[in-house]
């Protein structure tokens, strides 16, 4: 094998076109990057804003519906499932192996896993969100339900099991605050990037 053969099996991946994007997704904005090798179903239950990035082997079951907001990036290995709903804000970031859960098997009232016939099994759904700003860092996990606040910070291999205030700063399992974020330099640079379009 040739030296260039070599370095494409070991290249970045290519994007999935904008018109395909287009044509398949809810909506989808400006100037995004969706890249191939990961998966998005059903694609007309997700809507993408501008600029956002989805890189390789993200997997986004959107279940009844996924919303991400402007400049969101989610890095390789992310996920939601569940089957319910979840809203990403602009400019958050989910961080590579991250996993936010819309929805989860109960465990009393009924038998549990998708192979079972629905009427069977006890499902819950719920709206899972990421508010604009937050930063949930690698490996974290986010139960069914939660809303992060604008602005939060959740740190690596988290487990976020209740509501997080606006601009604080999380760690660990059990999930303490650990600190505040300051707002200002981040909403400034915001509203300075809006006035350059």
């Amino acid at each position: 094998m040739n030296d260039e053969a070599t370095y494409h099996e070991f290249a970045a991946g290519s994007l999935v076109p904008a018109e395909v994007l287009n044509r398949v997704l809810r909506s989808c904005g400006r100037e995004v990057k969706v890249y191939r090798g990961c998966r998005l179903f059903p694609p007309d239950r997700i809507s993408i804003g501008d600029r956002a990035q989805i890189d390789e082997q993200v997997r986004i079951y959107a279940g009844e519906g996924v919303v991400i907001g402007r400049h969101v990036h989610f890095a390789f290995l992310s996920s939601i499932s569940g089957g319910g709903t979840c809203e990403i804000g602009e400019f958050a970031g989910i961080g590579a192996g991250v996993r936010l859960l819309t929805g989860s098997e109960e465990i009393q009232g009924g038998l549990t896993n998708p192979t079972v016939p629905s009427q069977f099994r006890t499902v819950r759904r719920a709206h899972t969100v990421v508010g604009a700003h937050a930063l949930v860092f690698t490996n974290s996990v986010v139960l069914p339900g939660v809303t992060i606040g604008e602005g939060t910070v959740v740190a690596a291999g988290s487990v976020v099991h209740r509501d997080l205030a606006a601009w604080g700063i999380y760690a660990g399992n059990p999930l303490v605050q650990v600190g505040v974020r300051d707002r200002g330099p981040i909403l400034a640079a915001a509203a300075a990037l809006a006035a350059t379009k």
